[in-house]
């Protein structure tokens, strides 16, 4: 390529010369042709040049063939380049190149897997299953603790049986209380009995031995039923007893899920109302078997005995008369502060809470 261009360099300058010398002789005649031009003079002249163009085109006709070989070499060059070129981009797409192919495979960053989670059960009444959005209690617990909540709760469910329940009758088992649940997660009943409930759909999804967390709260229907705080005459672990439901639901949790804490919830602060005005509430109203405090302090002594974790909702959470018209939205159920309060307070307790110790609202959140 080189040499090809400082031929045809050289060509271009000749043709430029030759050009000159022909303007030159042009020049030349028209000079001559004057009056006092001598003739002898003017032949010797032509001649010259004459020769000279002679000579300029013999060396353009020599480097014009000169040119053609090389064209003819750059020509068969490139070709060969062309032809080199396509056998290498075949061979490469007829894979004659893995190493280089695998290698950057290799390089490429694996994925990460996810970040384990906690898994939270909860068993519970309306204060749960009311609202199962993203303002709900178990939803807000789920983005405070970075958890998987399973949240079972039955709205109108009690801890207890009903009088006349039978805890034995597994075959025909229809009882939505913790320990129909409870029957469920040790593997006693069938599921069949929650259809058509959200938590049916969502206990089918637990895993016994993956829960980290068992979420208890009931008392507000037990309460508002008259259910006995403990059955006279009876066990410890008689499940139609308010108590009793609950050491029952312990023992039973803990053997289908051994490595799994306990968290005891009571039953929040009530106003009750007539005509639109509040008449009394639940540390005054009494329904043959307490008011609700005497619940609230039942399932204390409860997580007391068995060690558990606890939130005293009714005593210690912040929701009472002086804050009801903003925490409660009919009396009894949590508007969405009231939501977000409680939810909160459990993961506070989760989180900073001590078996055997009472835990109420906190200040990390």
């Amino acid at each position: 390529m080189r040499r090809l261009n400082r031929k045809i360099s050289l060509l271009t300058a000749l043709l430029l010369v030759m050009a000159l010398v022909l303007t030159a002789c042009s020049e030349t005649d028209v000079a001559e042709s004057g009056p006092s031009a001598d003739a002898g003079t003017a032949v010797s002249q032509n001649a010259a040049d004459e020769g000279i163009v002679a000579g300029l085109q013999a060396q353009i006709a020599e480097l014009q063939a000169e040119n053609e070989a090389l064209r003819n070499q750059l020509h068969q060059y490139t070709d060969g380049q062309a032809a080199a070129e396509a056998e290498t981009e075949s061979a490469a797409q007829e894979g004659t190149q893995p190493a280089e192919t695998e290698g950057a495979a290799e390089t490429q960053p694996e994925e990460q897997p996810q970040e384990d989670k906690l898994n939270i059960v909860v068993f519970g009444d309306s204060i749960w299953d009311m609202d199962r959005s993203d303002t709900g209690i178990a939803a807000q617990l789920a983005a405070y603790m970075n958890a998987n909540v399973y949240n079972c709760a039955i709205g109108g469910t009690r801890a207890t049986l009903k009088p006349g329940e039978s805890d034995m009758n597994y075959d025909t088992w229809d009882s939505t209380s913790l320990t129909g649940m409870v029957y469920v997660m040790s593997g006693l009943v069938d599921t069949n009995f929650l259809e058509g409930y959200p938590a049916g759909g969502v206990i089918r999804n637990v895993n016994p031995a993956d829960v980290d967390y068992y979420i208890i709260a009931y008392g507000l229907n037990d309460y508002f039923s008259g259910t006995p705080i403990a059955v006279e005459g009876s066990d410890t672990y008689d499940p139609h007893g308010y108590t009793g439901a609950l050491y029952n639901a312990l023992e039973m949790l803990q053997g289908a899920s051994p490595n799994a804490q306990f968290l005891l919830i009571s039953p929040t602060y009530c106003q009750f109302y007539e005509n639109g005005y509040m008449v009394t509430d639940s540390n005054m109203k009494n329904y043959g078997q307490g008011t609700l405090t005497d619940y609230a302090n039942a399932c204390r002594n409860v997580a007391e005995m068995r060690n558990t974790l606890y939130i005293d909702a009714y005593s210690t959470m912040g929701i009472n008369i002086y804050t009801a018209e903003e925490y409660l939205e009919d009396g009894v159920h949590l508007t969405e502060a009231g939501r977000t309060l409680y939810a909160r307070a459990v993961a506070s307790c989760l989180k900073y809470g001590k078996p055997g110790e009472v835990s109420g609202n906190s200040v990390y959140y």
